[in-house]
């Protein structure tokens, strides 16, 4: 039987945990707001990962994304978060899920993470971050890797494919001149 205080305890740390999900994430840089499963689902079908596919989820959150992308296709995912609570919470949920051997959660800053062996690296951030992101991308990853962004487009560079509708932009990373040589 649970007397008043508990109830008071258990209510403020649950909202004291609510507050930390929704508006703490703004501490590590964006806040938390999922990308729609049919989004999603649409971002998978453009980028067409195989099991042979390394994918990247840059701002991985509580893991949904790369969990989905092993589940529907067997890639080989990484998620890439900065937030020390979602990083737990991923890398418990990859475990519940099973997918140790398929999905790895690390806790980094996306722009300072290694994606040179990303194929496919999806992305849901904000307008701001989306250039820096661009620079590190074309000097980071292979010239015909895919990234694709939900919401957001990377200003100069025109998508591949799209869906307007649920907001998907599939893009082909270009050769470059800054691309380094491995």
């Amino acid at each position: 039987m649970f007397f008043p205080l508990e109830i008071a305890i258990a209510s403020l740390l649950a909202l004291i945990f609510s507050a930390y999900i929704l508006v703490g994430g703004f501490i590590w840089g964006a806040g938390y707001q999922p990308v729609p499963k049919k989004s999603l689902l649409r971002m998978i079908e453009l980028s067409s990962p195989s099991e042979r596919t390394n994918v990247y989820d840059l701002g991985s959150g509580f893991g949904r994304i790369v969990i989905e992308v092993a589940r529907r296709t067997g890639a080989r995912c990484t998620g890439v978060e900065i937030d020390p609570v979602k990083c737990f919470w991923a890398s418990w949920a990859v475990r519940r899920n099973g997918f140790q051997e398929r999905v790895r959660i690390i806790r980094s800053n996306l722009l300072e993470a290694d994606i040179s062996s990303a194929d496919v690296v999806f992305v849901f951030l904000w307008s701001r971050i989306m250039e820096r992101l661009k620079e590190k991308i074309t000097s980071e990853m292979k010239p015909g890797s895919l990234v694709v962004s939900y919401w957001h487009r990377f200003r100069g560079w025109e998508p591949e494919a799209s869906d307007e509708k649920l907001r998907v932009y599939l893009y082909r990373v270009p050769h470059t001149a800054s691309h380094s040589q491995s």
